[in-house]
């Protein structure tokens, strides 16, 4: 079935998503999209001006996502999206987003159907990650970008979690910037942020997020490429973490560049 272009334009107006942001969405959206979330603060309501637009198109087969201007749309299979239950992703498209359009009219129940967060098992995953951040001199020179993406990703990850540990569930970087008395998180946090990754970057990350964990995991093996070749049969999951970290892919957000969710 072709996208219902109409429909799909009337939403971001009822959203008072801006008209060109509107027609440059629709004009990413793969043709095989069967169904279309928008989730972030556009969905919520609390955006700015600057805001970014996050869609999730899903798509019968996996393939990447696409990011123009303040437009991003990431892909996923109905497949895909079903692992989301009882995790971070799942828990945020269930409380701030919203469904476009579905063809397969089953997108509102899965995602009333994610379940609740084990913060507990949620935390210790994102500390056993963490050892991807004890990079040396080489890994550093060669994978930074790819680290500080990785460091950011799962800062804001482990603040999610504490979040709804303590019973007040957010996904808005501003208001946890709030909770936290710390005004510079939010632009800490930001998917894309202006500037190149640097060092003290990395540095930094790594220090708020043992703030939030407490120690963080060292890599046992010494650089990236041991971790990967060493935990590629016994960790898929850390592999995973430890390839984005790598570098050997370049979308901003981690969460479609594998099969499962994660996190």
């Amino acid at each position: 079935m072709p996208i219902p272009v109409a429909e799909v334009r009337s939403a971001f107006a009822d959203l008072s998503v801006p008209s060109e942001m509107a027609t440059q969405a629709v004009a990413l959206l793969p043709e095989t999209t069967e169904g279309l979330i928008i989730y972030g603060s556009r969905a919520r309501g609390d955006h700015l001006e600057s805001s970014d637009l996050d869609l999730l198109a899903v798509v019968p087969e996996m393939r990447r996502g696409v990011t123009a201007g303040l437009v991003s749309v990431s892909c996923y299979t109905r497949e895909q999206l079903e692992t989301a239950t009882g995790t971070l992703f799942g828990a945020h498209l269930r409380r701030d987003s919203q469904v476009i359009f579905d063809h397969g009219d089953d997108l509102v129940s899965l995602l009333d159907s994610f379940g609740e967060v084990d913060t507990e098992r949620l935390l210790k995953r994102i500390r056993r990650f963490s050892c991807v951040l004890d990079a040396g001199p080489e890994d550093r020179a060669r994978s930074l970008k790819g680290l500080v993406r990785q460091a950011r990703y799962l800062l804001r990850s482990a603040l999610y979690g504490v979040a709804i540990r303590d019973g007040d569930p957010c996904f808005s970087l501003r208001e946890l910037a709030q909770r936290h008395n710390d005004p510079q998180l939010a632009d800490v946090l930001a998917s894309r942020p202006p500037s190149e990754a640097t060092e003290s970057e990395l540095d930094d990350l790594r220090i708020r997020l043992g703030n939030v964990l407490g120690e963080l995991s060292s890599n046992p093996h010494g650089s990236l490429d041991a971790l990967i070749v060493n935990e590629w049969d016994r960790d898929p999951e850390l592999v995973s973490i430890a390839v984005m970290a790598r570098g050997h892919k370049s979308r901003s957000d981690p969460y479609e560049e594998i099969t499962k969710v994660l996190l």
